[in-house]
């Protein structure tokens, strides 16, 4: 310890090979073997690394859906559609809303050529029929 009480090395100790120094060590870095070639060498550690591909995965989705949510909704989307059913679009509430209008109406909806669902009720319904809109 010096006069201020800090401590002060005596000696260091290298972490690597256990080499003990009155001075500290010096880390010397080696240029690496993969600036020697340009083409991929099998067991160079760079080359491995440039050949990775990073993926986000399910956490990348903006709309932070998983793949089951995802796989899910679609197949519901195709479900319906074998049904006749032409829902506004693949969100769960589309084809549910799809399918009520469906059910009120008395025959698959169509949202390409159909009324909004919000607008099919069962009285609209009625009046859609007879007007030839359905």
């Amino acid at each position: 310890m010096n006069d201020k009480y800090n401590s002060v090395p005596v000696e260091y100790d290298c972490s690597v090979c256990g080499e003990v120094s009155a001075t500290p060590f010096v880390y010397e870095e080696t240029p690496s073997d993969h600036f020697n070639h340009s083409d991929y060498v099998d067991g160079c550690f760079a080359c491995k690394l440039s050949t990775l591909e990073l993926n986000t995965g399910d956490a990348g989705r903006a709309d932070s859906m998983s793949q089951k949510k995802w796989d899910k909704e679609l197949q519901s989307y195709r479900d319906a559609r074998a049904q006749g059913i032409q829902p506004a679009g693949t969100s769960t509430q589309a084809i549910r809303e799809a399918h009520q209008a469906s059910e009120t109406l008395g025959k698959a909806y169509n949202a390409d050529v159909m009324p909004a669902t919000s607008k099919i009720t069962k009285q609209t319904a009625k009046s859609f029929t007879e007007a030839g809109v359905v």
